[in-house]
């Protein structure tokens, strides 16, 4: 979630943690692949609460902007457990819940900002506005789609999965997916967003419905089976049994001695996914801002 190399130091003030983080760039291509598909009514509702005019342009960059509002605060809020789920290799689906104490977790804040949201109250007791409540939802639904955000291997997320070689700022599994994935497609978020709604374009109108249904659960879930199959079994990684640390000095030894064999190979094999998974995420946050304004 920090901007893939500009903002790195930052990204060590604000996220001392890569686990938490998606890097920048892939929460702002989120956010303008859902403007692309935003209805009149959602679009309007946005730009009032973001302040901008109400066209397509002036919200699209409005909510790039507010994609990254989370991280930038989760520090002062105490926010930082909202942005993942840590489901362990082991689940089945209905372990869900159980990952999410206290509605501590990516899933439960998509709901909860969802429904205030919709219910358009200015005076609901609330800790926070239904400004920051929108900044949230946009956030949180990235993260739902990155999927060691999703998942853990007694590895907090990756985090504690050392690469054997750093891949450009990464120096691990997190972090590889937060940011190099997407940065290295090498263009800027406004022009892969660009790119990734000219490929939904070609598609039907019924794969992208399909495409955007689905709850945060569901996500979520599909997240982790795609962490499953393209990172832990891919790289051959050993299962643990164990559930995911509070640190990585509490990890199993054999997770802090890792040291993760990433190719140019693997790096190529990963780019549709993390497309797949961008595209996704883009249509169903405008699906549920288009439910949640209708």
């Amino acid at each position: 979630m920090r901007t893939f190399l500009s903002v790195a130091l930052v990204g060590l003030l604000l996220c001392p943690s890569l686990a938490l983080c998606w890097w920048d760039e892939g929460h702002q291509v989120v956010a303008r692949v859902a403007a692309r598909h935003l209805t009149p009514a959602a679009l309007l509702r946005v730009s009032q609460l973001l302040e901008v005019d109400n066209t397509p342009e002036a919200v699209a960059d409005a909510m790039a902007a507010a994609s990254v509002w989370a991280d930038q605060v989760k520090g002062d809020t105490g926010t930082a457990s909202w942005h993942f789920i840590d489901l362990n290799w082991q689940d089945s689906r209905t372990n869900l819940s159980d990952r999410c104490p206290n509605d501590d977790c990516a899933t439960a804040r998509v709901r909860m900002f969802a429904t205030q949201l919709k219910a358009n109250d200015p005076d609901a007791d609330s800790r926070f506005t239904d400004e920051d409540a929108l900044r949230f939802l946009i956030h949180f639904v990235a993260d739902l789609h990155q999927p060691l955000h999703a998942s853990t291997n007694a590895d907090q997320g990756g985090n504690c999965e050392q690469l054997a070689m750093g891949v450009d700022d990464a120096a691990n599994l997190h972090a590889l997916w937060d940011g190099p994935l997407v940065g290295r497609m090498g263009v800027d978020d406004k022009a892969l967003a660009a790119e990734l709604n000219d490929e939904l374009d070609q598609s039907t109108d019924q794969d992208r419905v399909a495409a955007a249904t689905g709850t945060e659960e569901d996500w979520a879930w599909e997240s982790h089976r795609v962490a499953l199959a393209s990172i832990y079994k891919r790289l051959d990684m050993a299962k643990m049994d164990a559930a995911s640390p509070a640190t990585c000095a509490e990890a199993p030894d054999e997770v802090r001695r890792s040291s993760v064999i990433v190719d140019e190979k693997y790096l190529d094999e990963m780019r549709p996914v993390v497309r797949e998974q961008l595209k996704k995420a883009g249509l169903r946050l405008a699906r549920l801002l288009n439910d949640i304004f209708s």
